[in-house]
């Protein structure tokens, strides 16, 4: 009687500090990771405008002979007279360099008995970095009075092209927010300061390509007339504004 007394005992007292327990407030709390404002995100575009001055041109010497060492040493005479000249005109040694050199052979595909090889080619082509834009010109005329008959054409671009980046990513900043107070008028609110600002493009060096057709082997009396026209600075930023 006694044990069946004790147990009845705890199992009130179990029960009674249950209760209490739930009558007990319970710290609530709250989830700070979301962003409980009203925003506006636009992304700003920004360019500049600017006349190139470097010049990048790709060009080199094709030879072909029956003979394919013959060929070869006919191509490294030609293409050695190619860099001694521009040497001679102000190009520095380290803004030529040497990025294409095969040689492959020729065949006659309507020979009898299949294919027959008949000769070999050899092209060597270089790039030059033209620091001086207004020497393009006489670098392609030197180029095919030496004997350079190939070119896979030339790009310019800024030598320093981090500056004019900068000043586009500044524009598109302030094309973000021309778009977002559009926006707010529109709606009828005022924006803030921007709570995020990220770069969608990236600088680096940019450049326009100005094809040629495969040079003469024969040097013109009349200059190489080289336009470098304008190039473009892109920037581009996402905003997102407070309101």
């Amino acid at each position: 009687m006694k044990n069946n007394f004790k147990s009845l005992s705890i199992f009130l007292l179990t029960i009674s500090l249950l209760a209490v327990s739930l009558t007990i407030p319970q710290k609530v709390m709250a989830d700070t990771t979301t962003s409980n404002f009203n925003k506006i995100t636009v992304r700003g575009q920004g360019t500049i405008k600017v006349k190139p001055d470097i010049a990048y041109i790709n060009l080199g010497v094709y030879t072909e002979n029956k003979d394919a060492k013959i060929a070869q040493e006919e191509n490294a005479t030609k293409m050695n007279k190619v860099i001694s000249a521009l040497k001679n005109i102000g190009i520095d040694e380290k803004d030529m360099q040497t990025n294409y050199y095969y040689i492959y052979p020729i065949y006659d595909y309507q020979s009898k008995g299949g294919n027959r090889i008949v000769g070999y080619n050899v092209t060597n082509t270089i790039t030059v970095t033209v620091r001086d834009i207004l020497k393009v010109g006489n670098v392609l005329d030197l180029a095919i009075k030496e004997g350079a008959n190939v070119s896979s054409g030339i790009q310019f671009s800024i030598a320093d092209t981090e500056k004019y980046y900068n000043e586009a990513l500044k524009q598109a900043v302030k094309n973000a927010k021309g778009k977002a107070e559009a926006i707010g008028e529109a709606i009828g609110v005022e924006i803030k300061v921007p709570v995020s600002v990220v770069e969608i493009s990236y600088g680096g060096r940019t450049v326009v390509y100005a094809d040629i057709e495969q040079m003469s082997a024969k040097a013109e009396s009349v200059s190489t007339p080289v336009e470098t026209g304008e190039m473009d600075i892109n920037a581009t930023v996402e905003v997102t504004y407070k309101y």
